[in-house]
């Protein structure tokens, strides 16, 4: 490892957490009943909580490429007039692989997986970045990681920051299935109101947008949220636009993607034992009705600017 990786990797910690039933070990998920991605609900901000600026949005993408944006460059340490620009992009990749009998229907059972050959597998790498994505038979629609409405206020322009109360949700934060909680204070990481960080930012994306495997062409299908009866009936489905009928893209079609739910924060402490620091909690849940059997995720760090 180089002189200059040692550099920034000392300047950006960063931390990945798992949570939810994505493996048969895991608990069930018990948390909100989030609406479908929506491209429209995507906002941008920085972090400026100490010597480190970092551009972010609430795709789960950090940083760019380009030298700068609006005047103020991507990313800078220290966080001066003369600071160095760190880096060109990180990008949050999960990858998942099912398996598929009869065409459509899930197996989940890693014994079954195990001891038969004839099903089908269809494997999913997801993630929200600047190119390699794959879009709809348009080519207008990223089949990516979409934000969630309800974790900032719509009338705001960036994401839910702690410093900034105007752009918390108005009428609260989603709790358990629909209901909302704590309007007017910060939902924060170490609890209700309670905000320990110089700089706290938090947001919710999910992989419902992704049509890759459910288009009329696809003969192996895998619909993550709707479930069977035993018979290969369908008891239940869910559909982008059920949640929130105001999406922009997209509505009508099946709920796709593997079913996963990135709850991410960033956090800023300005004391000296943190000050060249950033930490980023990814919290990944399965929101489908189906145990993920094989589940992978990592951070792509890409090339470093001098």
């Amino acid at each position: 490892m180089n002189k200059r990786i040692n550099k920034i990797l000392s300047i950006l910690i960063l931390a990945v957490i798992t949570a939810g039933s994505l493996f048969a070990q895991g608990k069930p998920y018990e948390g909100p009943d989030d609406p479908a991605g929506d491209v429209e609900a995507i906002r941008e901000g920085y972090m400026t909580g100490n010597r480190i600026l970092l551009y972010f949005q609430n795709t789960t993408e950090l940083a760019k490429w380009t030298p700068s944006y609006r005047g103020s460059q991507w990313s800078r340490w220290p966080n001066t007039p003369d600071g160095g620009r760190m880096l060109d992009g990180i990008g949050l990749l999960i990858g998942a692989r099912v398996y598929i009998e009869n065409d459509t229907i899930p197996v989940d059972d890693i014994s079954i997986i195990q001891s038969r050959s004839d099903l089908d597998t269809l494997w999913f790498l997801q993630t929200s970045y600047r190119e390699e994505l794959d879009f709809d038979p348009t080519g207008t629609i990223a089949w990516s990681i979409y934000p969630v409405y309800g974790y900032m206020n719509e009338l705001s322009e960036y994401p839910a920051l702690s410093n900034l109360p105007q752009s918390w949700p108005v009428a609260g934060w989603p709790s358990t299935n629909t209901s909302l909680k704590w309007p007017g204070e910060w939902n924060g990481r170490f609890g209700r109101g309670v905000i320990y960080a110089d700089q706290e930012t938090y947001f919710v994306a999910n992989d419902a947008q992704d049509q890759e495997y459910l288009g009329p062409e696809d003969r192996i299908k895998y619909y993550p949220r709707r479930q069977y009866d035993n018979n290969g009936g369908i008891i239940k489905d869910v559909f982008i636009g059920d949640r929130r009928p105001q999406v922009t893209i997209q509505k009508g079609l099946p709920w796709g993607g593997t079913g996963i739910r990135v709850s991410q924060r960033g956090f800023q402490w300005n004391n000296p034992q943190a000050r060249d620091a950033i930490f980023w909690e990814y919290s990944i849940a399965n929101i489908s009705e189906y145990t993920l059997p094989e589940v992978s995720q990592t951070l792509i760090l890409t090339r470093m600017a001098g």
